[in-house]
C-alpha cells in the first residue's frame, strides 16, 4: 500500500503517529527530575510492540525515499494535567469544554508546571527514534489540536502554545537535536490564532519549520497565511496536515463520491489557492483509532485482514497528488464558473502547465484562455474522475491561440495538462 501511496498517488510526504493516538505512555513519571532522562524506564518504552511496529513502518518509509514528520496526538499523562484552566475563550470542538449531564469532568489541562516533564517525555521519544530507531526524519509536531481536548490532545490554550513549545525546543538543543523543525500547531479549529504568539518569540521561532492547520470545513487557510506573511518569518512555509472529511460512518458510494472525493479536493484546491505549500490527506487507510474507540473509516485506502484496496476518493485525490509534482509553481487562475474550484501550476521540471479542478454543478461546456505569450501547450490533456471514472485519460483538447473548450460531466475532478512549446 504504501509503495502504491508514493509510486502511484504521488506522496511524497507522510505524518505518522508513532504512539496510537495518545501521549500519555510515561504513565508512571520516570523519575523525580525532568532535566535527567532515566533510560532503564525509556528504553522499555520505547522497544515495546507499538512503538516497535511504528519503528519498523517509519524505517520502511525511509527506505522509499520518504522522510515522515513524526507527529503525536492524544492527552497527555494524567500526572502532567490539572483542571485550574478558565474557561477557553477560543474556540473548541463540541464538548471539549463543559462535560455532560452526570459526567465529571476529565483532566484535560496541561499544566504549566510540568512543561518540563511533558518536554522530557515527549522529545526522550525523538532522541530513541534518532539514536536507536534509526529514523531519519526533520520535521516533529509534539502536540495535536489541543483546542480539540480531552481526545485529540491536551488542552493548551493559544497564549500557553509559545511557552510549551519554548520548553521543548530548548530541551531539543539540549540533547543535540537542534537540527529537528517544530510543527505548530496542528489546530482543529482553522480560525483559532495560535500562530501569532509563537510569530512573536524569535527564538522559538529559529526552531519552528513549518504551520500546520487542519480543516473540515469551508475555512481554510489564507488569514493564518497572512498573518505569516506579515510577520518577520515570511519565509517560514504553512501546510495543511489534515484535511478530508469527517462523515466517516456513512459508508455509501453517495458520501464517497460528494464529500470525500468532491468536497475534500475542493477544500484542497482551495488551501493551495490560499498559499498552503503542502497537503496531508487524512487518512491513509481506515483502522482503529483509540480516542474515537472505535473502527474509523477515513482511509483513502479499505482496510481487511491487511488487505488494502482503494477507494474512489484515491482516484480523485490522485488527479491532484499524481500530476502536480513536487517543485511545481502555483501560477495564477480564475474561474466565473458557479461550482467550480479551480488550481494552476507550472512544472518546471517537465516543462508542462497543469490545471486541476472540482466542478460540482454548473455548465457542462467549459472555455479555458491561457494568457497571450510566446510558451503556450498546442493540446490539453484530460484526465477525469467521476462517478463511473477513475483518474482516467478521457481526450486530447486542441488549443488555438490559448483558447480550448472542453466538455465535462455535472460533477467531475478533473486535471488538464499542457506540455509547453
Amino acid at each position: 500500500m504504501f509503495d502504491r501511496l508514493i509510486n502511484d498517488l504521488g506522496a511524497t510526504m507522510f505524518r505518522v503517529v508513532a504512539y496510537l493516538v495518545y501521549s500519555n505512555w510515561e504513565e508512571v513519571n520516570d523519575n523525580d527530575d525532568p532535566k535527567v532522562m532515566n533510560w532503564e524506564y525509556y528504553n522499555d518504552r520505547y522497544s515495546g510492540p507499538i512503538f516497535e511496529a511504528s519503528w519498523a513502518a517509519l524505517r520502511h518509509l525511509n527506505s522509499l525515499g520518504i522522510r515522515p514528520v513524526i507527529a503525536l496526538m492524544g492527552p497527555a499523562p494524567d500526572w502532567m494535567l490539572d483542571d485550574n484552566a478558565p474557561p477557553p475563550r477560543h474556540k473548541v470542538c463540541q464538548g471539549s469544554a463543559v462535560p455532560g449531564p452526570g459526567k465529571t469532568a476529565p483532566l484535560t489541562h496541561l499544566n504549566p508546571a510540568m512543561y518540563d516533564e511533558f518536554a522530557e517525555e515527549v522529545v526522550s521519544m525523538v532522541v530513541y527514534a534518532r539514536t536507536q530507531a534509526h529514523i531519519d526524519f526533520e520535521y516533529f509536531s509534539p502536540f495535536n489540536e489541543t483546542d480539540c481536548y480531552p481526545p485529540e490532545g491536551p488542552r493548551i490554550d493559544p497564549h500557553e502554545v509559545a511557552p510549551v513549545l519554548e520548553v521543548i525546543a530548548r530541551r531539543l538543543k539540549m540533547e543535540g537535536l537542534g537540527d529537528i523543525k517544530l510543527t505548530v500547531a496542528d489546530q482543529a479549529i482553522i480560525t483559532n490564532d495560535y500562530i501569532s504568539p509563537v510569530l512573536t518569540n524569535p527564538e522559538l521561532m529559529k526552531q519552528v519549520g513549518v504551520f500546520t492547520l487542519h480543516t473540515y470545513g469551508e475555512n481554510s487557510v489564507g488569514p493564518q497565511v497572512e498573518r505569516v506573511r506579515r510577520s518577520q518569518h515570511r519565509q517560514i512555509p504553512v501546510w495543511l496536515t489534515e484535511y478530508g472529511d469527517l462523515n466517516d460512518q456513512d459508508k455509501t458510494a453517495e458520501n464517497d463520491w460528494k464529500r470525500f472525493s468532491l468536497a475534500a479536493n475542493r477544500r484542497a484546491l482551495t488551501a493551495l489557492n490560499q498559499g498552503a505549500s503542502a497537503l496531508f490527506f487524512f487518512n491513509a487507510f481506515d483502522d482503529y483509532e483509540e480516542c474515537a474507540r472505535r473502527l474509523t473509516f477515513y482511509g483513502l485506502f479499505t482496510s481487511a485482514n491487511h488487505v488494502y484496496s482503494p477507494k474512489k476518493r484515491y482516484y480523485a485525490t490522485r488527479q491532484l497528488y499524481h500530476f502536480v509534482r513536487p517543485g511545481s509553481e502555483r501560477v495564477a487562475a480564475q474561474t466565473d464558473v458557479p461550482g467550480l474550484t479551480v488550481s494552476a501550476f507550472r512544472d518546471g521540471s517537465a516543462n508542462a502547465l497543469v490545471v486541476v479542478g472540482v466542478k460540482e454543478g454548473g455548465p457542462n461546456q467549459i472555455q479555458i484562455v491561457l494568457p497571450k505569450t510566446d510558451v503556450l501547450p498546442n493540446v490539453w490533456e484530460l484526465y477525469e474522475t467521476s462517478r463511473t471514472l477513475d483518474c482516467m485519460k478521457v481526450d486530447t483538447v486542441i488549443i488555438k491561440e490559448g483558447v480550448a473548450q472542453i466538455d465535462l460531466p455535472d460533477e467531475v475532478i478533473f486535471t488538464l495538462i499542457g506540455t509547453l512549446k
